[in-house]
């Protein structure tokens, strides 16, 4: 990633004071090196210190801790795992799909408790999160899927005026958070615990041990261990790939907003769509909304630029007055986005040959992934024969994409078909024949 991300577009950096984390020269010695400081990394180092106090450990960002997905996401702290139950019976028996779920949602209340005890300013709210049908498509949709949380029409709208709503579903298990304020707390704690953060310093593993660039310099250092903690921003590779999210936020709004709309316990929601969206109320009482349908790019390549296209920003723009109409003369003070993780089975993974690990995979679910599969990776570091350390995304090895073109077509008319998949469903109100295609293609 480069060096120029603009803060300033970003909702959640434009309320954070960004510290330097930048402890000392490169000249150390260390039992682990982790490259990459967003959640992912971390959260090993929280881990690792729990599981052993007395190790040292650094970490290496290329730019600032949090400046990739970590600071920029949707601020969902869910128990959202991007692979179906149906996809992870086809290699796990209900035992262990149901203790993933069980650490899932166990995770949301350890990042509270985190959050608490060391007062951590993040606008953390525990609401649970709604999941919206505006036709009998997404509805069918719902039913079929999610029986036991099926809310009916009148219960939808008690907690959420969206207009056209006609059902939808509810889980408890989801938290609104500045993700940006947790992410920049969490280091600064590390920081308070003796971890080196160096901000800037690009680090590549090499046959020697570890190479790290600070100011021009580089630096070789032989760690004990290396972790690689860089999700969607490592180099291109088929391993994984980056899919562009992009978020819109109001000004704050007045209570008679708020009453209309609702979310009095500041619930997570989306609309259920085959294209991807998720919103939030914030804690300084704006409206933060995102959804996926910018264009993947040739070769896996980043650029800054696709992450302010003002075209699917200004879709999802329309698409928060078209849910609540009261928006209609409301600014949006603040346009972002970024870059999501994903691999070809869209499995999360954790990898440890016992020097090397590597975490990642999220597929835009990783604020609460992050910690878990962190969790996972300090335990099999550690030795520890925990549970976490047999959940199903460890030592997982997914399939690589395809060779380009066939990558670019495939992804981008994956995502033509969600948009189409959406349009087919408003006039048939059934669910979707595109839909199931798509499911084929993923």
């Amino acid at each position: 990633m480069s060096q120029n991300f603009s803060y300033e577009n970003s909702l959640w950096w434009s309320l954070v004071d960004h510290p330097n984390f930048n402890p000392k020269k490169i000249d150390s010695v260390w039992d682990v090196a982790i490259i990459g400081a967003g959640f992912s990394g971390l959260w090993c180092a929280y881990h690792l210190l729990s599981n052993n106090p007395e190790l040292s450990i650094a970490l290496f960002e290329q730019n600032q801790v949090g400046s990739g997905a970590s600071g920029r996401n949707g601020g969902w702290v869910s128990a959202l795992y991007p692979v179906s139950d149906r996809e992870l019976a086809k290699n796990f028996n209900t035992e262990e799909i149901a203790l993933l779920h069980s650490q899932l949602q166990k995770s949301i209340d350890e990042i509270a408790e985190f959050v608490e005890l060391n007062a951590i300013d993040c606008g953390f709210s525990k609401g649970g999160s709604l999941s919206v049908a505006r036709n009998r498509g997404q509805l069918k949709r719902i039913t079929s899927q999610f029986p036991e949380s099926f809310l009916d029409e009148s219960a939808v709208k008690s907690r959420i005026a969206m207009r056209g709503a006609v059902g939808g579903l509810f889980t408890r298990h989801c938290a609104a958070v500045n993700p940006a304020a947790l992410v920049i707390g969490l280091a600064s704690y590390l920081e308070s615990r003796g971890v080196s953060i160096f901000e800037f310093a690009p680090a590549r593993v090499s046959k020697q041990g570890l190479v790290v660039t600070q100011a021009g310099i580089s630096h070789a250092i032989n760690p004990r261990y290396v972790v690689e903690a860089v999700e969607a921003y490592r180099d291109r590779s088929r391993a994984q790939i980056p899919i562009y999210s992009l978020m819109v936020a109001t000004q704050p709004l007045p209570q008679n907003i708020w009453d209309h709309i609702g979310l009095v316990d500041r619930e997570t929601f989306a609309e259920h769509r085959h294209m991807v969206t998720y919103a939030q109320r914030t804690s300084d009482n704006r409206l933060a909304i995102g959804g996926r349908g910018a264009p993947y790019l040739f070769g896996s390549r980043r650029r800054d630029s696709h992450e302010n296209r003002k075209r699917t920003h200004q879709q999802i723009r329309e698409l928060a007055i078209s849910w609540f109409p009261i928006l209609e003369n409301v600014e949006f003070t603040h346009a972002w986005g970024g870059a999501v993780g994903v691999t070809r089975d869209w499995s999360p993974y954790v990898h440890w040959d016992g020097h090397k690990g590597a975490l990642g995979g999220y597929a835009g679910d990783g604020v609460t992934l992050s910690y878990l599969a962190a969790h996972s990776l300090a335990d099999l570091m550690s030795g520890k024969n925990s549970d976490r350390a047999r959940l199903p995304y460890v030592q997982w090895r997914s399939k690589k994409w395809e060779l380009e073109p066939l990558r670019w077509m495939g992804v981008n008319t994956a995502i033509l078909l969600a948009e189409l998949a959406d349009v087919e469903e408003r006039f048939t109100q059934r669910p979707s024949v595109l839909g199931k295609i798509i499911e084929k293609l993923f």
